[in-house]
């Protein structure tokens, strides 16, 4: 996977990411977090779906939401591809 782009502005919002991934052209959201539960689960239903709606604005065929939790001794990565 290239990423191609970041805080990529699209009509309706932004992508934090847009990248290539062989032929797919994949929108990701990511969230990070310093402390606390997973990031993924700070993307809610609502937020998931606006997302989507930007990235098939854009012609993305797939889109990911990363989650980065960062502490002083570790940097934790959950990476859920989309479909």
């Amino acid at each position: 996977m290239e990423v191609v782009g970041r805080n990529v502005e699209v009509p309706g919002g932004e992508l934090d990411l847009l990248a290539v991934d062989g032929s797919q052209r994949v929108a990701v959201e990511v969230r990070t977090r310093t402390h606390g539960d997973d990031p993924i689960d700070a993307i809610g239903p609502s937020k998931r779906r606006h997302v989507e709606r930007l990235a098939v604005s854009i012609g993305a065929t797939r889109t990911d939401f990363v989650g980065v939790r960062v502490s002083p001794r570790s940097v934790d990565i959950h990476w859920v591809p989309g479909v």
